[in-house]
């Protein structure tokens, strides 16, 4: 596979090119953690999975807080990369390095905070990532900025390759949790040298304070909203561990990761290409149209699949990992639905940072954390798993998403009536969709052939009710009319003459 990819033409061409070999690496990287997941499925026994949620938790929180949001000046695509990457680096190597000796060291407290003091080596084994991903920081946002998903997919592949050839015989040899962990750490090194490999640029670290306060200025709001999204979105381990338990815990882990499973992949997807497009067309006047364009088009993709995911529950968990963890079902019935408005917040908050305005991001998380936190309590001493599933529903789709409509509006300019009335047609035909793959999984007994004919007949209804909208979406997207805009990076136009600007319509099929 040739490194070589062009940097020139317009930001469509670039964008549909990112856009597809990053869904080919996302595909690829998503099937091969899900097979290592299956296997480990029939291997390792739940109180394992729940030891390595815990540590989970305090991973991703680590990780995403790191770099203090420095690298998304990196990723706008708005600045010359020569000018900040260094103080970027600087910033990831100091706060990735403090972070992970912090967590080894708090690791016993940690542990017995989430309820599983046990878990205590692991939590410390996968702090290692996080100096790891420190250390890969400022090469991940290159790649992201110039849209060179085709360099990624080698690296990533191995990434999980790596993995997954250490999980298995660690398991096997009775590791239990620990070959879970040692296997992700394994992996990440593969990346971290992979991605040194292919950066397109490396930088040595160095610091310009005027430059670390202007990173920082946007940066910080940035990171101050990841590490309130990510206690958010880990807040359900944090209870449920506790007071139900790791074996519990360990079921509520596999059906999240199922049921997250389609929405991460979707995400990672826009996400290779969301922010650096949003930031140009922010630049150049037409990210208006696009946050309504975007909206409709991420509905009518991510509603069913989080329909079918619903509706068929417990026949997923019984295929795919077997009888025993079929109590994994109950919760996986309302982490479907949780799915579409992930997918959703996740494109929004792209939006806003393409904008430039992330300072309202941290308080959307804010609100999220709030109005979490008593959900999630009751929900998990009322109704157990399920009621921990439950809780996410009712508070990101009554109160995260009516928020996140709100700031994106106002970042955007795009009115919150357009952008909920161009996803209402999908939504209604989720629910179509959602009900027929119900019905006819409800008369089969076998789990494989009840998912497939399920999936089936939910998607034909759904394509029923969706021709005509989607039909006319995607003309909309096919069409093209000159637009002048401003060019993809100042940086770039300047050294490259034949680097070219951005006709509104390539993308969205209409000017301002």
């Amino acid at each position: 596979m040739s490194l070589a990819e062009p940097r020139t033409g317009t930001l469509a061409s670039r964008l549909r090119r990112g856009t597809l070999w990053g869904a080919v690496n996302i595909g690829l990287s998503r099937l091969l953690q899900f097979v290592t997941t299956l296997v480990l499925a029939r291997l390792v026994a739940p109180e394992h999975f729940g030891a390595l949620a815990v540590a989970l938790v305090v991973q991703t929180i680590a990780v995403n807080i790191a770099e203090l949001g420095a690298t998304a000046s990196l990723g706008r695509g708005d600045r010359d990369p020569d000018e900040i990457a260094p103080t970027v680096f600087t910033t990831s190597l100091l706060t990735s390095g403090l972070l992970t000796a912090l967590v080894i060291i708090l690791a016993p407290l940690l542990a017995a905070a989430l309820g599983d003091p046990g878990a205590t080596p692991v939590i410390q084994v996968m702090a290692l990532t996080v100096l790891l991903s420190g250390l890969t920081s400022v090469p991940t946002a290159l790649i992201w900025r110039d849209f060179l998903q085709k360099r990624r997919i080698l690296v990533d592949v191995l990434n999980a390759l790596v993995a997954l050839a250490l999980v298995v015989p660690m398991a096997l040899w009775g590791w239990g949790a620990m070959a879970l962990a040692l296997s992700r750490v394994g992996g990440q090194l593969t990346a971290t040298i992979g991605y040194w490999i292919i950066s397109p640029k490396r930088y040595k670290p160095g610091f310009n304070r005027a430059e670390a306060k202007e990173i920082l200025r946007l940066g910080l709001p940035l990171a101050m909203a990841n590490l309130v999204v990510f206690v958010t979105l880990n807040l359900d381990y944090m209870v449920i561990g506790p007071a139900l338990g790791p074996v519990q815990l360990g079921l509520y882990l596999l059906a999240f990761n199922l049921a997250s499973t389609p929405s991460n992949i979707i995400t990672a997807i826009i996400r290779t290409v969301a922010v650096p497009t949003f930031g140009r067309l922010n630049a150049s006047g037409n990210l208006r149209e696009a946050a309504v364009k975007v909206t409709a088009g991420i509905a009518y993709v991510g509603f069913p699949v989080s329909a079918l995911l619903t509706a068929l529950a417990l026949p997923l968990i019984v295929a795919f990992y077997g009888e025993r963890w079929s109590a994994a079902a109950a919760a996986m019935v309302s982490l479907g639905l949780f799915g579409a408005a992930r997918i959703l917040s996740e494109v929004f908050a792209d939006l806003c940072v393409g904008a430039g305005k992330t300072v309202g991001l941290f308080w959307v998380q804010v609100a999220w954390l709030l109005a979490l936190a008593p959900a999630m309590f009751f929900g998990v001493r009322l109704g157990g798993i399920a009621g921990a599933g439950m809780a996410h529903v009712v508070v990101t789709w009554f109160v995260v998403i009516p928020v996140y409509l709100a700031l994106v509006a106002k970042s955007t300019g795009a009115r919150v009536l357009s952008l909920v009335r161009t996803a209402l047609p999908a939504a209604a035909a989720a629910v179509a969709c959602g009900f027929a793959a119900w019905l006819v999984a409800s008369w089969i007994s076998v789990a494989v052939f009840a998912v497939a004919a399920g999936a089936v007949a939910g998607m034909a209804v759904y394509a029923a009710c969706t021709y005509r909208q989607v039909r006319t979406l995607l003309g909309g997207l096919r069409q093209t009319s000159p637009a002048d805009v401003a060019p993809l990076d100042p940086a770039m136009a300047a050294a490259d003459p034949t680097a070219e600007v951005l006709p509104a319509a390539d993308l969205f099929g209409e000017r301002k």
